[in-house]
């Protein structure tokens, strides 16, 4: 299911989103508000053989292509070219959804934007990271981090996270309802007060998998922190092209835009988006 239907139709809470965003996808600017110190840290470079290996593979298929067509006597070199380009699509389609291709699974590797860590667009592709996701971090998997590790405000991270500052954070349920995330707001399913919070969202939840306060969501600086409240079924969150990854209670966590967030069996997305006029949440609100 693509993305551009997300805010429209129900998506299984449990499927694994790593296809790209539609056209409420956020602008680069609005994805690299961290510092591509700390969203590589732990990551180990890795060389390129995975292009290599796909390029066998490619070769490989278009033969497989041209031996079957020569068998059955139909246009084996039609067959050969059909093949290759059948695996050429999708290898780049991997890459540009997960940064994994073939080759890039057979070596325990993945290739990123270097500014972003996160799967490279199109436009992309000229400057990217490839890293060793078997021995060291895999940047676009959660790492939870506590306050103490929140990114320093040096120059250079101030002047990229200022360019988001204007994009409204908003969070878009899966019934395609949409709401400005104007201040430390409680989610849940009759979510209450806690002491730093100010503002209430009520998620309707027939099948009770959300708790009653389930998780307390904080806008700062263009990136959203999420922290778990102790919920009875938890929360999760795949950044882009990555897998939905279980947050530790009461551990606050650093979540970038174009993120998916799963409380219980309802899932949000994190972005700005050229929705009009989302509801604002505010003191109290249920």
């Amino acid at each position: 299911m693509s993305r551009r239907n997300w805010s429209v139709r129900v998506v299984h809470a449990y499927r694994q989103l790593t296809e790209p965003p539609g056209p409420s996808r956020a602008a680069l600017a609005d994805r690299r508000p961290l510092p591509v110190d700390l969203v590589f840290a732990g990551a180990r470079p890795a060389s390129r053989l995975w292009m290599a290996l796909d390029g066998a593979a490619i070769v490989v298929l278009a033969g497989a292509g041209y031996a079957v067509g020569s068998v059955l006597d139909v246009a084996p070199v039609a067959l050969a070219v059909a093949a290759g380009l059948v695996v050429l699509a999708v290898v780049l389609l991997d890459l540009l959804r997960t940064g994994r291709t073939i080759g890039h699974r057979a070596l325990g590797t993945r290739t990123v934007d270097a500014a972003t860590g996160l799967p490279a667009g199109a436009l992309g592709l000229g400057s990217t990271r490839t890293v060793d996701v078997r021995g060291g971090h895999d940047p676009v998997r959660i790492m939870p981090r506590s306050g103490e590790l929140a990114p320093n405000q040096g120059e250079q991270w101030r002047f990229t996270a200022s360019r988001a500052l204007n994009a409204p954070i908003i969070l878009t349920l899966d019934n395609g309802m949409a709401f400005s995330l104007v201040g430390p707001t409680v989610i849940g399913r009759n979510p209450s007060q806690i002491e730093g919070s100010s503002h209430l969202l009520q998620l309707p939840d027939l099948t009770r998998t959300v708790s009653k306060s389930h998780a307390l969501l904080e806008p700062q600086g263009g990136m959203l922190w999420v922290t778990d409240l102790g919920s009875m079924n938890g929360t999760a969150v795949a950044e882009e092209g990555g897998d939905l990854e279980p947050l530790e209670p009461h551990v606050r966590t650093v979540v970038r835009l174009g993120a998916t967030l799963e409380f219980g069996d309802r899932l949000a997305q994190i972005g700005p988006t050229s929705r009009p006029q989302p509801q604002e949440t505010s003191g109290g609100a249920r």
